[in-house]
């Protein structure tokens, strides 16, 4: 069922609210946590990291709590661009082989290369409604240089035996409509969903199969009792074996291990009014969506309501919802010839966590307990994955059933100031575009 949104009223600005806010599935109706409850795992968090792992812990049989401040999506997951992208942010499949060592590295890459496919997997397996549209995701490379190195990563994945290839240069226009470009490297299996959506019906999902969700129930204490891991919120406790800790950046608010471990990187996310038959025609005309590698990174896509939706990081030199009207309708403009003026329906801040090695992590915090780490502009994705794999190796006792090694955290150093890093950074890229 396609959910039409209401367009918001003709005003100077665009509305604040998410589009996905618009556009998705109802809510499931969830209660807040009332009383005490003990448990097996708890799970703390209801983005895409802790709905796939309650959702997968339910498929095992395992009993199982999940317990969200909000709503689930509300966060990072809600506020995202619904990108599916199955690829490295920094690395690649031969590169991370000397972070890693080879079957460590070859093991990741399997994960981070399959990861889309586990998305779509998962929403036909439950019939979830949230705009699923597997039409291939996009790295476009805008100078020869980087064209060159785009084509040997295309073959270090195609050789694994993904479906990934390099778009030349005389095809690219006509694929994006854009004329920046010469070319990209294209992940078939990649591509997009409406991430509140997709949020929702995970929580619906796990419910059904037996989990315990409840919404509106932030945990304010967290405590080792005995041998059981305790939960406090307004409404009640939570006592459990084990503890998965997936609330991306309030994670460091639940453990103090956990403290100092993640950056904030800022984004403005921006959808415009829906495309006419003939923008639509000229604009993604195949499908699909992309992030470019430039410093101030671009990225689109398109919706199943027709909205363009992009996003740019935030920086000291653009400030103010009216100063990002502005920005949003130069960024499209200049990618897009076909959309000279364009009307920005909806802007609202994200956050994208980042890791100091730009890679997945799993933390092991001892006592049965685990926190998952895994957005760095890649969250749908790999954080379905990591999800996925951590109830499947918490509902077998199998370590090995995780792509990523678990590890001690390690505080991040001058971490006041590196939180500051990435906006300097993109200031700094905003001069340069």
């Amino acid at each position: 069922m396609l959910h039409q949104p209401i367009r918001p009223p003709v005003d100077e600005l665009p509305s604040s609210a998410t589009v996905w806010s618009a556009t998705a599935v109802p809510a499931p109706t969830l209660p807040s946590l009332a009383g005490d409850l003990d448990t097996d795992v708890l799970v703390i968090g209801g983005g895409v990291a802790g709905l796939t792992t309650a959702l997968r812990l339910a498929e095992a049989g395992v009993q199982t709590v999940l317990l969200e401040a909000g709503q689930p999506g509300d966060g990072a997951t809600g506020w995202s661009g619904g990108l599916i992208a199955p690829d490295y942010i920094r690395h690649t499949p031969e590169t991370i082989g000397r972070v890693l060592g080879r079957a460590k590295a070859e093991k990741l890459t399997r994960m981070v290369g399959g990861s889309a496919r586990g998305v779509f997997d998962l929403i036909a397996r439950h019939g979830l409604e949230c705009e699923a549209r597997e039409d291939g995701f996009y790295a476009p490379a805008h100078n020869a240089a980087l064209a060159e190195t785009q084509r040997r990563v295309a073959n270090q994945w195609s050789s694994r035996r993904f479906k990934v290839s390099f778009v030349e240069g005389e095809r690219i226009e006509q694929v994006f409509g854009a004329e920046r470009y010469v070319g990209a490297l294209r992940f078939a299996e990649g591509g997009s969903v409406n991430p509140l959506g997709y949020a929702r019906g995970m929580a619906a999902a796990a419910r059904r199969l037996g989990a315990g969700v409840y919404a509106d129930s932030r945990v304010h204490a967290l405590r080792r009792e005995g041998d059981r891991w305790v939960a406090r919120t307004p409404g009640g406790t939570v006592t459990a074996r084990r503890l998965v800790l997936a609330a991306n950046g309030g994670n460091a608010g639940l453990h103090p291990a956990l403290r100092r471990t993640a950056l904030p990187l800022h984004v403005i996310q921006f959808a415009t009014a829906p495309l006419s038959p003939e923008e639509r025609a000229v604009i993604l005309p195949e499908g699909g969506a992309f992030t470019d590698k430039v410093p101030y990174l671009f990225t689109a896509r398109i919706d199943d309501h027709g909205h363009l939706i992009s996003a740019f990081a935030t920086s000291y030199l653009v400030k103010g919802q009216r100063a990002h009207v502005r920005e949003a309708r130069r960024r499209v403009a200049q990618h897009f010839a076909a959309l000279p003026n364009p009307r920005i329906d909806y802007l609202w801040e994200g956050v994208a966590w980042l890791n100091a090695s730009f890679l997945p992590e799993v933390y092991d915090l001892g006592d049965g307990a685990f926190a998952i780490q895994a957005d760095n502009g890649r969250g749908i994705s790999l954080n379905t994955m990591i999800g996925t794999e951590m109830g499947a190796m918490l509902a077998s006792n199998d370590r090995e059933a995780l792509s990523v090694t678990p590890r001690a955290p390690t505080p991040i150093r001058m971490h006041a100031g590196a939180a500051m890093l990435p906006k300097v950074l993109m200031s700094m890229a905003y001069l340069s575009n």
